[in-house]
């Protein structure tokens, strides 16, 4: 994988000219690269690029009580979108299937996964991450992990403290933390998010009538209140939207115009988009490329809004925005 942060981009996202983005690689001698007259950039330039937005870490869980809505291909795109943004990221898997480590080409079985780091107070999970590109890591998962909810049982640990003990630590080492969670709403599951700073909850209008976004929100809620904390913030985006089908355009309406989560959604769609698959499986992304696609633009406006990198405007390159229609988005 060599995903890639056009200079156009990087441009609508700094609110500069595309010229200001070319001045800045050349003045200060950044590496870029050039594919079909578009300039282009990866992590180690896009760290330097995007220096005066940092923010404190972010941890992320991706999670739904109802499987196949795209959780964890949302997240693995994210994922490295973010890299791109200049961001040291950290992906945790939980489910126990293993589709995300398998996705970047990892064999589960050579590395420590969740449930050996609870059972063995001396692993850490700081020697256990295995680096997939520059800038971004997971902790893979395997089929062993189908017993964490047993396991939390059994051993009693408070739920605020079982993943929140290993993860806040790794605050300082990350600027971004994401958590894969698999369908289903148990006591690892409680531990992810009650670690965590914002739950996305990804649906598809297939799906949005059973798609458990209300039995998710509110154990979510219960959880918040039982264990006395501040309700933590969740976020709705709806995945594999098309315009063309009445469900999609259905689905979004009713979304929107809901009493609850209208103000929970993030500010469009993912569109269906067989690129994100097709690279997924080639354990590629749709960042690889540079042409302009669905997958790519929605993304990024995603990733841009997750972590409130939308509509910067740049003090260190330029003062005039960019044109708006170049930060299309879903």
């Amino acid at each position: 994988m060599h995903p890639k942060m056009l200079a156009i981009e990087a441009a609508g996202i700094l609110g500069v000219s595309v010229q200001a983005i070319h001045k800045q690689l050349k003045s200060k001698k950044l590496a870029y690269n050039k594919l079909r007259n578009r300039v282009y950039f990866e992590y180690e330039t896009a760290i330097k690029m995007f220096a005066p937005y940092k923010q404190p870490c972010k941890v992320v869980v991706f999670v739904l009580v109802k499987g196949g809505v795209g959780k964890s291909t949302l997240c693995r795109e994210t994922a490295i979108r973010a890299t791109l943004m200049g961001k040291k990221v950290l992906v945790i898997e939980i489910d126990h299937q293993g589709n995300l480590t398998k996705s970047f080409g990892i064999n589960a079985n050579d590395y420590p996964v969740l449930i050996d780091l609870l059972d063995d107070s001396l692993i850490k999970i700081t020697n256990s991450t295995v680096n997939v590109l520059p800038g971004l890591d997971i902790l893979p998962s395997r089929y062993d992990n189908s017993v964490l909810d047993n396991f939390i049982m059994l051993k009693q640990v408070p739920l605020q403290k079982v993943l929140k003990s290993k993860v806040d630590p790794l605050r300082s080492a990350y600027d971004l933390i994401l958590i894969d969670c698999p369908p289903s709403l148990g006591q690892s599951i409680s531990a992810a998010v009650l670690t965590s700073d914002m739950v996305v909850l990804p649906t598809t209008p297939c799906d949005f009538s059973d798609s458990g976004i209300d039995i998710t929100v509110n154990e979510i809620n219960r959880m918040c209140n039982d264990h006395d904390i501040p309700k933590i913030p969740m976020k709705i985006i709806l995945n594999q939207f098309d315009n063309r089908e009445k469900d999609s355009r259905d689905t979004y309406s009713d979304l929107i115009k809901h009493h609850q989560y209208g103000e929970m959604m993030f500010s469009g769609y993912i569109r269906k988009c067989k690129e994100i698959e097709k690279y997924r499986r080639r354990k590629s992304t749709v960042f690889d490329s540079t042409a302009s696609t669905a997958g790519r633009e929605d993304i990024d406006t995603f990733t841009r809004e997750l972590l409130e990198m939308h509509n910067l405007k740049s003090n260190h390159i330029a003062s005039h925005l960019t044109n708006p229609e170049m930060i299309k988005g879903y």
